[in-house]
C-alpha cells in the first residue's frame, strides 16, 4: 500500500528543511513528508566532521530568510550550522514530517493519475551505497505524491573523489578523506600533508596547524583565496538597536549586493580582482612568500569558486611557520611521505585527500514519465529548477557564486506560488516545454564552473540553453524578478486531470545528438578551456584528430576496433563541436598548441602515435614539427597540407560577404555536407545528418570553421606557404609516417596522395578503393588492420633499435 502526500521532499539538509518550513507557512493545508537517507537532519553539515568545518558564505545569506541568524560569527562552524537547522526543525514543528533512513531510488510519473510513485529503500546504517547489493536489496517503501521536490544537492554522500596515486598502499601513516573523517584520528605533533587547494583544504590547514607539527597544503595548481571578516561589522553595530528580523534583513541585503558586486567585478574586470586578491595576500603573508607561485591561478576569478579564509587564518598559520603551501605534482606516495615530480620529497605521518567530490544528480534516483526513462543529463532545466518535459517536479541547485540558500529560498518560494496557482485554477499538473529555439541552441552544463569535480561528471548534469527561462542566472536580483514576481505560465503546459495533456510527448531536446552519449566521453580542462574528449581501451596510447567542421564522433568506428589493444584518445579540437574556443581567431597553430597540455592532462607523457584526418592531419603534422619528441608515429588520413585543390564550399568560406550565409544552420546543407564525405551513400544516415546539423547550430563551432578556412586558404584554394613550411619541417624527420587516402575523395582530391608521397619520400602509403574522405568510417575493418599493422611494425622497429 502506498502512502500519499501532496508534496514529497527529498533531503533534510538546508534546502529541504527550508522548503518544508516555507511550505508549512504558506500552504498549511498541504500534506508533505521529507525523506532523508541519513540518520540525522543537516545534510552536508551533519556529514562533514573534519577539523574546522565551516561555511564559506556568511550566515546572513546562508541562513533562512524567515529565521534570523543569532550567532556572533558571520562565518559559522559546521556544528553551529547543524544546530541552526535542528532548531528550525523544532521551531517549525517538522520532526513528525521527517522520515530518516529513507533513500529514494526511483520515481515514476503517471499521466492517468497525475501522480508520482516514489520508491525508497530503508537504510539501517544511514548511508546508502548505490553499487552495494545489500543496500539495493533492502526493505522498500512506496509513496505517491502530487509534486516531487528534490533537495539532495548534487554530490555523493557515500563517497568522495579520491584519485589513484602510485604507492598509496605502501604508506605507513594514515590516509583520510574529509568526507569521512575518522573521529579518532590523532595528528598532534605529526607531519600532515593536505592534497588539494579548494575550500576544504584551506579550511583544514589552519585548523590542523594548531596542534600538528607542520601542515603542508600540496596543490597541483593554485586557487584564488579571498580574506573575509569572521564577524560582520554592520551586524555588530545593529545588534540590539533594532528588531532582530529587521536587522537581519538589512545585513542580508547588504551582503547580497556585495557578493553580486564582487562577482561582477571578477567577471568584467578580472585583472582588477586579481590585483585586489594579490595585494591582500601580500599583506597577510610573511615577506618574500612566493605569492605568484602559490596563489596566482591561470584561470580568471570565479571560473572556479573563490575560497574564503576568515580573518586571514590560513595566512596567519603560514606566517607562524606551522603551515606551508607547495605547488607541484605528485610522483608517488612513499612509506613515509610524498615524492614530487620536481624531485622534492615531503615527509608525512598523515595524508588528507582534500581532492573533491563525486557528482550525484538528484540523489542518484531514476525518473520515468509514463514509463519512458528521463535521461537527466540530456534534459534542459527550466528556470534552473524544473526539467523540460517532466511534470510536477523540481530540483534545488544553489548558487555557485553566492550562498546556496539564497537560490534554494527562491526555488521554494516559486514552488509555493506554483502550487497556489494550480489550486486556484483547479489544475493538477504543470510541465515545462522547451521550444525549438531553446532546444537547438548551444547547450551547456547546468553548473558552469570549471572545477574538477564538475568537469569530471559534467555529462550527468542537466543542460541549460542560452536564454531565459532555460538558463540558470548566477544573479540574485534577476532570479528574484523571475521567480518571485515573474509569470508562471510561460513555456509550460498545464493539465486539469491526468488525461488532459498534463504530460506532452518527450521534448525535442531528447532527439538531439548528445555530446556525452559515446562511452568514455567527458570534459577535461586544458589551458583554461574545457575540451570534450573520449577515452576507450587499455594499452599503448594513440590520439585521433578530426577534420574541419567535424568532431571526435568521426572516430567512433576506430574506438571500437583499436581499443581492443590500445588506449584510444580522441578530442574535439578547440572551438569545434563541444570544446571551448581559445581567445582570438582560431588558427592551425592554436589547434596544435593545445595537444601538449591535453596529453599531459590525461597522463600521456611518452611519445604517442597520432592519426589525423583532413584538417586533423595538418594539426598532427604541426604538432610533430613543434614537438617531435612527443610523436612516435604519424598516420595522415586524406590529410590537408599536400595540394591547393579543396572543395568549393571551403574556398567560398574565405569570402566574408558569402561566408555568413553559407554557415547559417540549414538541414539541407548538413545533408549535402554528409553526402560529400562518403562514396558509399548508405553511410549518409539520419543520425549523421542530425549530428552535422546540431554542430552547425553552435555559434562557436561555426566561427571556428570560418577562422580555420581563412587561416589556411583563400578563394583560390589552400595556401602554399604553411604547407611548404610543414613539409620542410618534417621531410628530414625520423618519425615513421603512413599516408592513406580514399580514391573518391571529393574534399581533398586523391591526387594529393601523389604529392604527399613525393614530399615525404620516406613515408609509407595505402589506398582505399571506392572510398571517400573518411576511410576510417567507410572501411573501418580494413582501416584498423592497416593502422594496427603499421603501428606494430613501428613498435617492433623501436624495440629492435633500443636493444
Amino acid at each position: 500500500m502506498n502512502e500519499h502526500v501532496d508534496v514529497l521532499i527529498v533531503g533534510a539538509g538546508l534546502s529541504g528543511i527550508g522548503f518544508a518550513s516555507r511550505l508549512k507557512r504558506e500552504l498549511p493545508g498541504k500534506s508533505f513528508t521529507i525523506l532523508e537517507s541519513r540518520a540525522a537532519v543537516g545534510g552536508t553539515w551533519d556529514l562533514f566532521r573534519y577539523p574546522g568545518i565551516r561555511s564559506d558564505s556568511d550566515m546572513y545569506t546562508l541562513g533562512y530568510s524567515f529565521r534570523p541568524w543569532a550567532g556572533a560569527k558571520a562565518i559559522a562552524d559546521g556544528g553551529s550550522i547543524r544546530e541552526y537547522i535542528e532548531a528550525t526543525v523544532v521551531d517549525e514543528d517538522l520532526a513528525s514530517r521527517i522520515r530518516l533512513h529513507h533513500r529514494v531510488v526511483s520515481a515514476q510519473w503517471s499521466s492517468e493519475t497525475a501522480l508520482w510513485t516514489v520508491t525508497s529503500v530503508i537504510t539501517s546504517e544511514g548511508e546508502y551505497r548505490r553499487d552495494d547489493a545489500a543496500s539495493s536489496a533492502g526493505q522498500r517503501v512506496n509513496f505517491t505524491c502530487s509534486f516531487l521536490s528534490v533537495c539532495s544537492g548534487y554530490y555523493r554522500y557515500d563517497e568522495g573523489f579520491t584519485p589513484a596515486i602510485e604507492g598509496a598502499g605502501t604508506f605507513t601513516g594514515s590516509i583520510v578523506h574529509p568526507q569521512h573523517w575518522p573521529a579518532d584520528l590523532a595528528y598532534d605533533g605529526k607531519q600532515v600533508v593536505i592534497i588539494g587547494s579548494g575550500a576544504t583544504a584551506v579550511t583544514l590547514v589552519p585548523s590542523m596547524a594548531g596542534s600538528a607539527a607542520k601542515v603542508t597544503m600540496l596543490q597541483r595548481s593554485p586557487t584564488y583565496i579571498a580574506s573575509v571578516p569572521l564577524r560582520d561589522p554592520l551586524a555588530e553595530r545593529l545588534r540590539g538597536k533594532m528588531p532582530a528580523q529587521l536587522a537581519y534583513g538589512v545585513v542580508r541585503g547588504k551582503n547580497i549586493l556585495f557578493s553580486m558586486f564582487t562577482y561582477q567585478l571578477s567577471r568584467r574586470r578580472p585583472e582588477t580582482m586579481k590585483a585586489i586578491l594579490r595585494r591582500r595576500a601580500i599583506a597577510g603573508l610573511p615577506a618574500g612568500f612566493p605569492v605568484d607561485t602559490h596563489l596566482a591561478p591561470s584561470y580568471a576569478p570565479w571560473d572556479q569558486r573563490l575560497c574564503a579564509i576568515p580573518n586571514d587564518d590560513l595566512y596567519r598559520a603560514i606566517s607562524a611557520g606551522t603551515a606551508d603551501i607547495v605547488t607541484d605534482q605528485i610522483s608517488r606516495i612513499t612509506p613515509r611521505g610524498i615524492d614530487l615530480v620536481s624531485g622534492r620529497s615531503i615527509p608525512a605521518d598523515v595524508i588528507v585527500m582534500a581532492t573533491g567530490l563525486n557528482l550525484l544528480v538528484i540523489g542518484g534516483m531514476t525518473l520515468a514519465v509514463d514509463g519512458e526513462p528521463v535521461e537527466v543529463g540530456k534534459t534542459l532545466t527550466y528556470k534552473g529548477m524544473m526539467l523540460d518535459g517532466v511534470p510536477n517536479f523540481s530540483l534545488t541547485i544553489g548558487y555557485t557564486n553566492a550562498s546556496w540558500t539564497l537560490k534554494a529560498d527562491l526555488v521554494a518560494g516559486y514552488i509555493c506560488r506554483l502550487l497556489k496557482y494550480l489550486d486556484r485554477k483547479d489544475l493538477q499538473s504543470v510541465t515545462p516545454i522547451a521550444d525549438a529555439g531553446a532546444a537547438n541552441a548551444e547547450l551547456t552544463s547546468l553548473i558552469d564552473l570549471k572545477a574538477g569535480y564538475i568537469l569530471r561528471d559534467a555529462g550527468d548534469l542537466p543542460r541549460q540553453s542560452t536564454g531565459s527561462p532555460w538558463r540558470l542566472h548566477q544573479n540574485y536580483v534577476r532570479d528574484f524578478a523571475l521567480l518571485r514576481v515573474g509569470r508562471m505560465t510561460d513555456h509550460v503546459r498545464f493539465g486539469r486531470d491526468g488525461k488532459q495533456g498534463s504530460t506532452p510527448a518527450r521534448t525535442p531536446s531528447a532527439a538531439r545528438p548528445d555530446p556525452f552519449d559515446l562511452p568514455g566521453t567527458g570534459h577535461i580542462e586544458v589551458a583554461d578551456r574545457r575540451l570534450r574528449y573520449r577515452k576507450t581501451g587499455t594499452g599503448d596510447p594513440v590520439l585521433l584528430l578530426h577534420g574541419i567542421g567535424q568532431s571526435l564522433d568521426d572516430w567512433s568506428e576506430q574506438h571500437q576496433r583499436l581499443a581492443a589493444h590500445r588506449t584510444v584518445y580522441s578530442i574535439d579540437l578547440p572551438g569545434f563541436a563541444y570544446s571551448e574556443r581559445a581567445p582570438g581567431p582560431a588558427t592551425l597553430a592554436k589547434l596544435a598548441d593545445v595537444l601538449p597540455g591535453f596529453l599531459d592532462a590525461v597522463g600521456v607523457h611518452e611519445p604517442i602515435p597520432i592519426i589525423g584526418n583532413s584538417l586533423g592531419g595538418a594539426v598532427a603534422m604541426k604538432f610533430a614539427a613543434d614537438h617531435p619528441r612527443r610523436v612516435s608515429a604519424l598516420i595522415l588520413v586524406n590529410s590537408a597540407g599536400f595540394g591547393q585543390d579543396v572543395a568549393l564550399v571551403l574556398r567560398l568560406l574565405t569570402l566574408r560577404p558569402l561566408a555568413a550565409a553559407l554557415m547559417r544552420p540549414n538541414a539541407a546543407a548538413s545533408l549535402r555536407t554528409v553526402q560529400s564525405i562518403f562514396y558509399n551513400k548508405e553511410l549518409v544516415t539520419e543520425a549523421r545528418v542530425n549530428h552535422a546539423f546540431a554542430l552547425s547550430q553552435r555559434a562557436s563551432h561555426r566561427q571556428t570553421v570560418l577562422d580555420i578556412a581563412r587561416d589556411l586558404g583563400t578563394i583560390s584554394g589552400i595556401r602554399a606557404q604553411w604547407r611548404t613550411d610543414l613539409i620542410e619541417a618534417l621531410v628530414h624527420s625520423d618519425i615513421p609516417m603512413l599516408l592513406v587516402w580514399g580514391d573518391h575523395d571529393r574534399i581533398l582530391p586523391y591526387a594529393h596522395l601523389s604529392a604527399a608521397t613525393a614530399a615525404l619520400p620516406r613515408a609509407e602509403s595505402y589506398v582505399f578503393p571506392d572510398t571517400g574522405h573518411m576511410p576510417q568510417i567507410e572501411r573501418p575493418e580494413e582501416f584498423a588492420a592497416v593502422v594496427g599493422d603499421f603501428l606494430a611494425r613501428v613498435s617492433a622497429g623501436r624495440q629492435a633499435a633500443s636493444s
